[in-house]
């Protein structure tokens, strides 16, 4: 798998098949591997969170979530990659689990949020195994907090899916990789909203557009400031970049 660097930000040209051997791999022979799914924001952040930064650039893959940093990596290093957004590939992951025997568990969201998520992906792949999830509660990173841990641990997930927001998220799994009983950790965002159905995503030509930005515009308004920082400051950032290079 190759990796260019985007601002010093690790992006893998990888594909969704890669992907699912490598997480395969990685549950059928009890290794440990994180899978950041790096945004527009993520690369913003990491510029300003060396913490930040360095989970993403020691991660197993670090996919490209959205068409913006898939439009960087092919103006800094003139190379076309696979755009592989998080939600599009644990919905993957949760299609070949009951095949795999995957267990599940969903840590994150507002309160039912994930219980939700947890009912509508048992009826949409049946034979799945969710064996836990926990939502609704404050967690902080920087604490232990070994009853959550014991609480996950008691379900033996191979595969958690954090979504508590980044760059929380991959601190969380970053400190507890080690304690967790899981192999594969994801940090998926806001993707439980979607999944549960408390938040419509964007129709599949408008997310093939790249326009998938000014639909969340319409919908969540709340996150202008995140989507300002996503469709302005980062092509400045990247165009500034491309410019130093020559």
């Amino acid at each position: 798998m190759k990796e260019y660097y985007v601002l010093d930000v690790k992006v893998s040209d990888t594909s969704y098949k890669e992907c699912l051997e490598l997480i395969y791999n990685s549950v059928k022979k009890n290794k440990k591997m994180q899978i950041c799914t790096t945004n527009n924001e993520f690369i913003v952040e990491a510029r300003v969170n060396n913490r930040f930064k360095k989970i993403i650039n020691e991660s197993t893959v670090s996919t490209a979530d959205s068409t913006g940093v898939a439009w960087a990596v092919k103006q800094i290093h003139n190379t076309e990659i696979n755009r592989i957004p998080g939600i599009d590939l644990f919905l993957k992951i949760c299609q070949e689990a009951p095949q795999k025997n995957y267990r599940i568990f969903l840590l994150g969201g507002q309160k039912n949020i994930a219980l939700k998520a947890k009912k509508n992906l048992q009826r949409r792949f049946q034979g799945i195994h969710i064996v836990g999830s926990i939502d609704g509660i404050t967690i902080d990173p920087k604490k232990n907090d070994d009853q959550l841990i014991s609480q996950i641990n008691k379900s033996k997930p191979d595969i958690i899916a954090v979504a508590l927001g980044a760059p929380k998220q991959e601190f969380w799994i970053k400190k507890n990789m080690d304690l967790v009983q899981a192999k594969v950790f994801l940090g998926l965002g806001g993707s439980l909203d979607y999944i549960a159905g408390v938040t419509p995503r964007a129709p599949l030509f408008i997310r093939k557009s790249g326009l998938e930005w000014l639909f969340r515009l319409f919908v969540q308004p709340q996150r202008i400031k995140r989507i300002l920082k996503a469709t302005l400051v980062f092509p400045y950032l990247i165009i500034l970049e491309k410019f130093k290079r020559g």
